[in-house]
């Protein structure tokens, strides 16, 4: 377990987050993180999640992705049958 100093900065607190626990999170300074306070009073803190991407985004993606499907890779559906007890 890490422990830290609150520290004064401007009109708020701020803690200092330990070098090796931001590589670890894959932190830098300006990333996001989200504060929680559970009811149990204890602060948790976590690194703010990316947006998903929108869908139209996700299509772009693919088409790119998909135009670098050659030719000569491609083949057909392959059917493997059922996996367990399915009845259809």
């Amino acid at each position: 377990m890490t422990t830290a100093t609150l520290s004064k900065w401007g009109n708020s607190s701020a803690i200092r987050i330990p070098n090796q626990l931001l590589k670890r999170l894959n932190l830098e300074e300006g990333s996001e993180i989200e504060i929680l306070v559970t009811e149990d009073n204890e602060l948790l803190l976590r690194p703010k999640t990316k947006p998903v991407e929108s869908n139209e985004e996700l299509r772009n993606h693919l088409k790119t992705l998909l135009s670098k499907v050659k030719q000569d890779t491609r083949h057909e559906e392959i059917d493997f049958g059922t996996e367990g007890n399915e009845l259809l």
